[in-house]
């Protein structure tokens, strides 16, 4: 045998960090249990001066680097905090809970393919952890590829026995598969056992709204605030309710919350609440500004946030966040109108928009946008690539327009590449803040094609007919005589996660098809 050859079975002695019969390795073992009992009681500083004390003796002691990448993230020093878990996964590479940890700051700088990446290797090492496969669900999740988080929250859930946290994330994910029967029972499970929790009430309040069920959803969407979704729209104003009948002669406040496509959504509720009377003063983003304007002559339009109210410096007698709007006025399928166009476009630039796409050829006009522009061209279960959108392109006869609004360049080059075909691109308009623009652009297209974005919604508020695309299932209930709630002219589609896109693109084709054939 080679000297230094190892006999069969031998082992490699520990490292010396890890070593038991190392007396320094204890101390240092002792030094990382006291800093980790020190965070979780909430002593950050104690925390950290225990896992420096270990680090100023061994630099590449892997748990108390991994102890302080924990430190520096829970300080919100995220590019620290990476660095010290790429430290700590590099010497040992065995620890699950660093990888796991690792992924988590990952996630905080939006690196998020090797947030996956890392936690992947935590589920590898330790795949009957319920935390680590928790935590791959949830970036997964957060993705947007719930149908690959799905059987990580699956055995997280088996594994963990049941705790209510797991089986709340466990029925949203299935409401965003589409296993909408699935996720009620599963909340419904959640609320037995805590009646006021606020994330499951607002996350089964939005599986019964996206299934139809209005009058039974409405109420539980007022928990959203509660439950930290829309944290970032939360204000320091007190909110009326219940909404009075009539409203002749008080002041009344509607401020916005969440995106532009719920502010958008939210905004068509907004006749009805002017019918009861009253002076209102609605709060709109800036770059809606010119449009509600034009939409709503008889309001007053402060732009967001309007800082006075939320000083106490302007004071009304009726203050609601648009969203709550609903549980009054849209509590049926009836109360839903059917004949209403939200938006009024600025009739010059459409004429000019019209004249502009006449020039690109005949066939009719049609806007195409495939995906979110929150996180780019990250891989989603939700949103297409522009590859998947080939039955739309061997179409003939129809002038595709890009209404893709971040740089969508690259994805419009392959397309003429691979298909020969041109998405044309108004390149003076800025379509992620000239929404003035863009709707007027919209409104001269024959039609529009979009995944379920604002684009869509834009195309909506302005009754341009278009078909809206999503990653799951429509529910029976959703649809009202097959057009979208909100907006009549927009038809949703949808598909299983599990399915190409190509069967929904085939659909829709069909649907651009016959439009060809009526010009």
């Amino acid at each position: 045998m080679a000297r230094g050859a190892k006999t069969p079975g031998s082992r490699q002695p520990p490292p010396r960090w890890a070593d038991p019969r190392n007396p320094l390795a204890q101390q240092h073992a002792a030094l990382v249990q006291a800093g980790i009992a020190a965070y979780e009681a909430g002593d950050i500083d104690g925390a950290r001066a225990r896992f420096r004390a270990v680090l100023d003796q061994d630099i590449e002691h892997p748990d108390a680097l991994m102890g302080m990448g924990i430190v520096a993230r829970a300080m919100r020093q995220h590019q620290t905090a990476a660095e010290l878990l790429r430290r700590s996964v590099a010497v040992n590479p065995k620890s699950s809970t660093a990888w796991s940890n690792l992924g988590n700051a990952l996630q905080d700088l939006d690196l998020w393919d090797d947030a996956v990446r890392a936690n992947e290797e935590a589920v590898k090492l330790e795949p009957g952890h319920p935390g680590i496969r928790q935590n791959l669900g949830s970036v997964l999740n957060s993705i947007d590829r719930p149908y690959q988080a799905l059987p990580h929250f699956r055995e997280a859930l088996k594994r963990s026995g049941g705790p209510i946290d797991a089986v709340i994330n466990y029925a949203t994910v299935l409401s965003r598969v589409g296993e909408y029967g699935a996720a009620d029972r599963n909340f419904k499970r959640a609320l037995k056992e805590v009646p006021a929790h606020p994330v499951a009430n607002f996350h089964y309040g939005m599986n019964q709204l996206w299934q139809g069920n209005w009058s039974e959803g409405w109420p539980l969407h007022e928990w959203r605030f509660l439950s930290g979704t829309y944290a970032g729209s939360l204000r320091q104003i007190a909110v009326t309710a219940p909404l009075p009948d009539s409203l002749a002669g008080k002041r009344v406040f509607l401020f916005r919350e969440q995106g532009i496509g719920d502010e958008l959504r939210f905004a068509t509720m907004v006749q009805d609440i002017a019918a009861r009377g009253g002076d209102i003063t609605l709060e709109c983003s800036a770059k809606l500004m010119p449009l509600f304007a034009r939409s709503f002559p008889g309001l007053t339009l402060v732009e967001a946030r309007h800082l006075a109210v939320d000083r106490g410096e302007e004071v009304f007698d009726v203050t609601l966040p648009t969203g709550s709007l609903a549980q009054y006025v849209r509590r049926t399928r009836a109360d839903f109108p059917r004949n209403r166009t939200l938006l009024k476009t600025d009739p010059r630039r459409v004429a000019a928009f019209a004249d502009r796409l006449a020039a690109l050829g005949p066939g009719p006009k049609v806007g195409l946008s495939w995906r979110s522009g929150l996180r780019g061209r990250l891989r989603s279960d939700m949103y297409a690539a522009i590859e998947d959108l080939a039955p739309l392109f061997r179409l003939k006869d129809i002038v595709f327009v890009n209404l893709q609004y971040d740089d969508a360049r690259e994805e419009l080059a392959q397309v003429k590449d691979r298909f020969g075909v041109t998405v044309h691109a108004v390149e003076d308009l800025d379509l992620f803040d000239d929404l003035d623009g863009s709707a007027a652009l919209t409104r001269a297209l024959d039609f529009v094609v979009s995944a379920n974005t604002s684009v869509a919604t834009i195309a909506g508020g302005v009754s341009t007919p278009g078909i809206e695309f999503f990653g799951r299932p429509i529910p029976k209930g959703y649809p009202i005589d097959g057009s979208d709630p909100w907006f009549p002219s927009i038809r949703p589609m949808g598909k299983r996660p599990s399915e190409p896109w190509s069967g929904l693109m085939r659909e829709i084709a069909k649907v651009l098809g016959d439009l060809t054939r009526k010009q």
